[in-house]
């Protein structure tokens, strides 16, 4: 199905190959004037980014292919260096860091990856651009009575005491399918000394899995959920916007936060285009966009205002920004990752027969 759009000269390919909007590239248009880019980013919530950047560069010709995070870091290894797109975007921060590791990719020059704070750079040649915390979603009907978990601990304690309320009715990612999935529920190992605890309670009340964030807030919005654990911010809050069956908390004792990160490729195809934009996604102007008209939260929030959503009256949280760097690597050795994938299933898939 074509999906119309403003910025009618962007290419939008999803995984399927399908064209779903218009304006295809002609052989005769000059091949300076293109910019690829592979990105598991929704296009709804990353389009007036795009949309932005096109006005100031009404020449180049954008291809814009949407991927989830694990597909995605699988088609960039699939691809030789030579035929590679010119910039990639995913939430996943570990992925990216290991394709930085493993020499995807070229330094981002320019005077705005200056002011980056420490965490979202990593070599400048992963940079991130948001700053998306790790939220919990719950039904707003479903509480309507009851107290909302307003912590990790909360959370755990009230699971095990209302267990009948909880049981079956609780998502959160698969951890073995979503690269987001996986990488905070190792940053919760890390961070946290009650994760084994949490992941016995999610287990208990046998919690769905899912691949992808939209089906998440779909069920829970509809009540066939009524709680999300570890949500990404950023889709949680649009949903939340637009629809009042769902409440978002930012989870007080600690709440990690995801940046969602970008990096050129190292033989990209069209190498000054790739860095204006990168450049672009971390300006003040491209900032701004992020901000005020997109559905990403961007790297320098207004954190009140983030905050001051919440009906409660200890605003203090704990945001931890998870680091772009090496550390983040530890978790993909194979070893390690199936060890841990094992103990995730253990403790939050329990067989049906226990």
């Amino acid at each position: 199905m074509l999906k119309r759009m403003s910025f009618l000269s962007i290419i939008v390919i999803m995984m399927t190959g399908r064209l779903i909007a218009e304006s295809p590239i002609l052989p005769t248009e000059l091949e300076a004037d293109r910019l690829t880019i592979y990105s598991a980013t929704d296009l709804e919530a990353i389009s007036p980014v795009l949309e932005a950047f096109k006005a100031q560069n009404p020449n180049i010709k954008l291809e814009y292919r949407e991927f989830n995070t694990q597909e995605l870091d699988r088609a960039i290894r699939a691809k030789s260096l030579e035929d590679q797109p010119d910039v990639v975007i995913s939430s996943a921060m570990d992925l990216q860091v290991r394709l930085i590791n493993d020499g995807y990719a070229q330094p981002v020059l320019g005077e705005a990856i200056t002011d980056l704070p420490g965490w979202a750079n990593w070599r400048n040649e992963v940079i991130g651009f948001t700053y998306e915390p790790i939220v919990f979603v719950y039904n707003k009907l479903a509480f309507k009575d009851k107290a909302v978990p307003l912590t990790h601990e909360s959370l755990a304690s009230t699971m095990r005491i209302e267990d009948g309320f909880f049981a079956h009715r609780v998502g959160s990612y698969d951890a073995r399918r979503s690269g987001i999935g996986y990488l905070v529920a190792t940053q919760d190992e890390v961070t946290s000394s009650i994760s084994g605890r949490l992941q016995e309670s999610l287990g208990r009340a046998r919690t769905k899995v899912y691949g992808q964030t939209a089906s998440l807030l779909d069920d829970i919005a509809s009540g066939k959920l009524i709680f999300g654990y570890n949500l990404l911010g950023s889709y949680s809050f649009a949903r939340e916007k637009r629809d009042n069956r769902i409440g978002v908390v930012i989870p007080q004792d600690y709440a990690l936060v995801v940046s969602r990160a970008a990096f050129i490729s190292k033989q990209a195809k069209h190498v000054s285009n790739a860095q204006r934009f990168v450049n672009f996604l971390i300006s003040k102007e491209g900032q701004d966009v992020i901000a005020e008209k997109s559905e990403l939260v961007a790297l320098f929030p207004d954190i009140d205002g983030l905050v001051s959503q919440q009906n409660v009256q200890d605003q203090t949280i704990n945001f931890h920004p998870i680091p772009l760097g090496p550390a983040l690597m530890v978790y993909l050795d194979d070893s390690k990752r199936r060890r841990f994938i094992k103990a995730w299933e253990n403790a939050l898939l329990p067989s049906s027969s226990e």
